[in-house]
């Protein structure tokens, strides 16, 4: 009984607390970035205030709340109560190093001068005039700038004021490239929607491993709690991503079927085409990323593709194959309209300002 009510609780925290919190972060996010500055000339890209507000609020909570157990104890606590005492100290070190790491960095533009500054606080400056071009990733969503072929910042694409960066350097006439340069396969398909998760996971399980570090070193018998960080590794930063391969998956047997059925070798097509990077819009293909799952056609393969819906799966339409066959397309709204206006239109040019905004309303 005690064990149904544990799940019943982390489901309930889940569902009323850790998803509309993320939704919130999530608009509120993408409520500052409408809202900011449309200059050109002066503007500042970092984080939305909200993430930091609530990464900050949740150290302070955990801070919080183990003192509040220190306090209710009468100033003595149990071997228990200690180690407890311990974790929220630990927790709250580990939001405010995330709350740093997320606060600290910023892209100032003040004219033609642009002053950055990386998570270590350390502040370059330069100019657009030496900026030779730069690249984007929609999927680890970061755009970098570069000085010849040495890098001059990285500033992440979900910062307030990012899209301004990217007009900015369109308005420069600088070259913004696609930042996956390698031949696209299935397998670089797959890697490039999981790769993002990966990094979250093995994010999660050092911050983790740190946390009972810290432990170790104030509690008693802490050096057991050090066997633990292996197996934290492996579940959290391997076994997790692994499971997440199911996303891609859909999408990268869809390419397989469209192979036998119209005769042909996707690698050999894209290394042929010359195709590169994770995302090719044009006549005969669509091929994007989106919400970790690959959205790959053919046009001659396809006879229909329905308006996107939503669902408790998330966005979703139907495309009906040339020989009947109908199959559901999960991924972000933006991307099912523009696979359906690709199908009905025609391929459109998209320039990177318009991807970085698709990737963003990916988000919310």
């Amino acid at each position: 009984m005690g064990g149904m009510f544990e799940s019943f609780l982390r489901a309930a925290m889940v569902v009323f607390i850790v998803g509309p919190l993320t939704a919130w972060v999530a608009r509120r996010g993408a409520r500052e970035r409408s809202e900011a500055t449309e200059s050109l000339d002066r503007f500042t890209v970092r984080m939305p205030s909200a993430v930091r507000v609530i990464i900050a609020c949740c150290a302070v909570a955990f801070e919080l709340l183990m003192l509040g157990v220190y306090v209710w104890q009468g100033v003595t606590l149990g071997e228990w109560d200690h180690e407890l005492m311990w974790l929220g100290h630990a927790m709250a070190l580990a939001g405010m190093a995330i709350w740093a790491l997320l606060s600290i960095p910023r892209l100032d533009v003040d004219g033609e001068r642009i002053l950055s500054r990386n998570v270590f606080g350390l502040r370059r400056e330069t100019s657009f005039g030496n900026i030779t071009h730069a690249t984007l990733h929609t999927q680890m969503m970061r755009i970098d700038l570069l000085e010849g072929d040495r890098k001059f910042a990285s500033i992440s694409l979900e910062g307030v004021c990012s899209l301004n960066l990217l007009a900015r350097l369109e308005k420069e006439g600088i070259e913004v490239s696609d930042a996956i340069k390698g031949p696209m396969t299935k397998v670089s398909l797959c890697w490039a929607a999981i790769k993002p998760l990966t990094i979250v996971f093995m994010g999660m399980a050092l911050v983790f491993s740190l946390v009972i570090a810290f432990m170790a070193v104030f509690t008693e018998d802490g050096a057991r709690l050090l066997m633990l960080v292996p197996f934290l590794f492996l579940l959290i930063g391997v076994c997790l991503p692994v499971t997440m391969l199911c996303m891609p998956a859909r999408g990268i047997l869809e390419i397989g079927k469209q192979e036998r059925a119209l005769g042909f070798s996707f690698a050999e097509e894209m290394e042929r085409r010359g195709v590169t990077g994770a995302s090719l819009v044009d006549d005969d293909w669509f091929i994007e990323i989106s919400n970790a799952r690959v959205v790959a056609f053919r046009r001659d393969y396809l006879k229909k593709v329905t308006a996107h819906e939503g669902s408790d799966s998330g966005d979703r339409c139907v495309v009906t194959t040339k020989d009947g066959r109908k199959t559901r397309v999960y991924a972000a709204g933006s991307t099912l309209e523009d696979l359906r206006s690709w199908f009905m239109q025609g391929a459109k040019a998209k320039s990177m300002v318009d991807r970085a905004e698709d990737a963003l309303e990916a988000t919310v």
